[in-house]
């Protein structure tokens, strides 16, 4: 971890916390295609993919889904997992908090003429964060972040001067960058529901919160939402409770809403901390 302009680094290896890894990056494609297959296999599971939601309605006692194929799913809670401003959620009358960041995550695969070893980097540059994740076949995976004015800038680069960019702001730790993939870009905001439950309704991830990366802490988060869920519905189930009751959704989120809380505060305040260029409060 380095500040551009800054002497000095921090670095966190495994082996001083007697662990085997700080943490695992994972290519989202090859995650979905295992979690898609262990899917198919699994029992009381049934997919209807390809297809689309088209309709919810609520009841006092349970939902139901219509879906564009026209066949009706009844259940008694509605898990809506389908991401940032979570069109189920909508549907369902959830409020949203939104606020910008005026930054833009820029997103691209790069190699590097020294080895990563399983390495990554995070460096704050007068722009905004930049990390480098380790990946297979020795290249990394770039995060970078820009005021939102520069979008057209920066996407205007080509790959040569993109590259050059980049060396000049991450530095020579891994040699030279010798190549940069596509490129994608994102606006970044802090965007999370009013409340993750309404009636019938639970969300989790992305679709109750969504976090600047800065910490890389969103994935991990909507994974404590699901497990944290499955514990509560699955106690529900046990005491022969109706899943979808309001109290027993309370439930859930007051398990949640402390983790859930700290974990937007921390890295709210991160993106705060680091973006501030007055001198006196530059980290």
């Amino acid at each position: 971890v380095s500040d551009r302009g800054h002497a000095g680094f921090v670095t966190l290896a495994a082996e001083d916390y007697q662990l085997a890894a700080l943490g695992q990056v994972v290519e989202l494609h090859n995650v979905g295609q295992r979690l898609f297959a262990l899917l198919r296999k699994a029992p009381g599971v049934t997919l209807h993919c390809p297809d689309r939601v088209a309709n919810v309605a609520r009841t006092q006692s349970h939902v139901e889904v219509t879906l564009e194929s026209g066949e009706t799913l009844t259940g008694r809670v509605l898990v809506a997992a389908d991401g940032t401003h979570s069109a189920l959620a909508t549907a369902c009358g959830v409020d949203w908090q939104q606020e910008p960041y005026e930054q833009l995550a820029v997103i691209a695969n790069v190699a590097t003429s020294v080895a990563h070893e399983g390495r990554a980097f995070e460096r704050f540059t007068q722009y905004g964060p930049l990390a480098m994740l380790p990946m297979s076949d020795g290249r990394c995976s770039l995060v970078w972040c820009h005021p939102l004015e520069r979008r057209e800038e920066v996407l205007s680069w080509s790959d040569e001067k993109f590259c050059r960019e980049l060396q000049s702001a991450f530095g020579w730790r891994l040699g030279q960058i010798t190549h940069a993939g596509k490129r994608s870009a994102y606006p970044l905001a802090l965007t999370r529901a009013a409340k993750p439950i309404t009636h019938r309704t639970v969300l989790v991830g992305n679709a109750a919160q969504t976090l600047h990366p800065i910490a890389g802490q969103g994935f991990n988060l909507g994974m404590r939402d699901v497990m944290s869920l499955a514990e509560t519905l699955t106690q529900a189930q046990e005491r022969r409770e109706d899943m979808g009751d309001y109290g027993v959704l309370c439930r859930y989120q007051q398990r949640r809403q402390r983790d859930r809380e700290a974990t937007i505060g921390v890295t709210d305040s991160l993106v705060h901390l680091f973006a501030n260029r007055w001198t006196p409060l530059v980290v």
